[in-house]
């Protein structure tokens, strides 16, 4: 099978992995505090907080605004279910908005009229690499005085008018799951300019308490620390930490062959009369963390037939992502249906993710498009 995608690891990782392990120092640490420098650097954010995924990023973001039961938080329909799911679990509402089907990403234009008296935070979401259109976002939320808790689980190296995302709202979330450009296994990473909610969000992942582990270490302290806030454990480890400060040294390259790629799948099937290619607005670069196609609606062509046939000839795909407020436990408690958020439900139903990795090869990507072209030419 060619892969849906593979992390870029070679020896650098396996060796500043020993190095950690060999030091006997495995927990958030030193080689954390490195990767959060790195990403700062990259991002130009004040603040960055290591956490242990993209999803404890932004439930550590929720709760340092202090978003809770009553109130409302505005999701896009489309998109992971973790990004709703946090909503969820501070006993708040996601108040679900449909996409702009071009972008995949949440229509401002539709953000306004699902605000109410409830609302606390929009929470757009920079999906497969691409953003949201955050000049007309932030002057809705700047408008209703909202918190802006920005998913950008897929957008490492996006920009919007060339401020890297994240950077608009009050935090910015990301991701290093495998599925990403660059991955540390699991893991996440807030991005704040506030040096207020960087000491909430510093506490909140360890515990709750007042002083990190490590820097009780430095002062050779005997007691335990104090617990200001009842916090998590949201740690990211050393280990994680060391691969992904190996990994940010080759994120310029990273994009870059992904870019590359994605341009050749974009050159190859502009034309297709079966497939629409990634749409890219002026103000958004595109960092592809997934190259996604929609099956034209006039095509004959079922998504879902073409992924059966495709996975037979050995190319291993993915539907874009999912429309959350379909899920069952959407369904069951706010009984959505299937014509509520139309276009969300749509692009669930004729998205196709393909592989897209640094290390495929020519013959693996010429093969993907040879399969494409043939079955719409069928």
């Amino acid at each position: 099978m060619i892969p849906i995608t593979k992390p870029y690891f070679n020896d650098r990782e396996i060796e500043a992995v020993k190095a950690v392990i060999k030091s006997g120092w495995v927990v958030q640490g030193q080689k954390v505090k490195e990767f959060e420098t790195k990403i700062t650097q990259f991002t130009g954010a004040k603040y960055a907080i290591a956490t242990s995924s993209c999803t404890s990023a932004l439930h550590s973001s929720l709760v340092a605004l202090g978003i809770g039961p009553g109130d409302e938080v505005i999701v896009p329909a489309f998109t992971f279910a973790a990004s709703a799911n946090v909503v969820e679990h501070q006993g708040a509402k996601s108040v679900f908005v449909d996409i702009d089907p071009r972008t995949f990403n949440i229509d401002p234009l539709k953000v306004e009229r699902a605000i109410t008296k409830k609302t606390k935070a929009i929470m757009p979401v920079h999906l497969f690499g691409l953003s949201a259109d955050m000049g007309k976002i932030m002057k809705i939320a700047r408008r209703y005085k909202l918190f802006v808790v920005e998913d950008a689980a897929c957008a490492l190296g996006t920009k919007y008018n060339g401020k890297h995302v994240g950077m608009f709202g009050d935090t910015g979330c990301f991701s290093f799951h495998p599925r990403k450009p660059i991955s540390t296994a699991e893991g996440g990473m807030i991005i704040t300019n506030s040096k207020k909610l960087a000491q909430k969000l510093i506490s909140l992942r360890d515990h709750g308490a007042v002083i990190s582990d490590l820097a009780r270490h430095k002062k050779s302290a005997f007691k335990l620390a104090d617990h200001d806030l009842a916090g998590f454990n949201y740690r990211m480890t050393d280990i994680q930490g060391a691969i992904g400060v190996e990994q940010m040294k080759k994120l310029p390259f990273i994009l870059k062959e992904r870019r590359k790629r994605a341009e050749i799948y974009s050159k190859a099937l502009k034309n297709n009369p079966c497939f629409s290619i990634p749409f890219t607005p002026q103000y958004s670069n595109h960092t592809y963390q997934s190259y996604v196609l929609k099956v034209k609606d006039e095509s004959s062509l079922s998504r879902d037939k073409v992924a059966e046939k495709l996975i037979k000839n050995g190319i291993s795909l993915r539907p874009g992502t999912q429309s959350v407020p379909h899920l069952s436990y959407y369904r069951r408690k706010y009984g959505y249906k299937n014509s509520d958020f139309p276009e969300s439900f749509m692009v669930e139903n004729q998205t196709l993710t393909l592989p897209l990795f640094v290390e495929m090869t020519k013959k693996e990507q010429e093969f993907v498009i040879k399969n494409l072209n043939n079955l719409c030419a069928a």
